[in-house]
């Protein structure tokens, strides 16, 4: 027996058009290998647990840093600030080496850290599950920090700040 619901037509067009809706913190997400750095900018990243600390990002299996992240299980998430709208658009880009233009400090483990990002999260991999075209990495939490700077949103392909007093 087919489900009504299934069985239904469906405009992924539409579904793109819901998602733009959505106004998302901007991050760079980002890990080390043998080979250099690797990061990438996204809006796919939330808190999942406070007890044990723990986020998950989602991150396309054909972006370069997948497999960085998938071989090393640790990565970080720069939370940019609202200054920082030429960062995202640097790790947006096809550049090889943008952390080479950009100023970032190193953890113990090699992954980098943006400078002057609102927040960070320094996570390794707890578990990955891979959804349509993307894989859902859990990080278990291993160092966060937050300064007064407020977040770069992104929203229906806009940058935007929080709406101040």
């Amino acid at each position: 027996m087919t489900s009504p619901i299934a069985a239904a037509p469906f405009d992924p067009q539409a579904f793109k058009a819901v998602m733009r809706k959505i106004a998302g913190t901007v991050t760079v997400i980002a890990t080390a290998s043998a080979t250099g750095l690797h990061g990438m900018t996204a809006t796919a990243m939330c808190s999942v647990s406070a007890e044990p600390p723990m986020v998950l990002i989602v991150v396309n299996r054909s972006a370069r840093t997948h497999l960085h992240i998938d071989t090393k299980k640790a990565f970080t998430v720069s939370i940019l600030g609202e200054d920082q709208l030429d960062v995202a658009n640097l790790f947006a880009g096809k550049d090889d080496h943008p952390f080479a233009q950009v100023a970032h400090r190193l953890l113990a483990d090699g992954c980098p850290v943006i400078e002057g990002a609102a927040a960070h999260v320094h996570c390794m991999v707890e578990s990955q599950l891979d959804a349509g075209t993307h894989t859902i990495f859990v990080g278990r939490v291993l160092d966060a920090d937050a300064s007064a700077a407020l977040p770069l949103l992104y929203q229906d392909a806009r940058y935007g700040r929080l709406a101040g007093d």
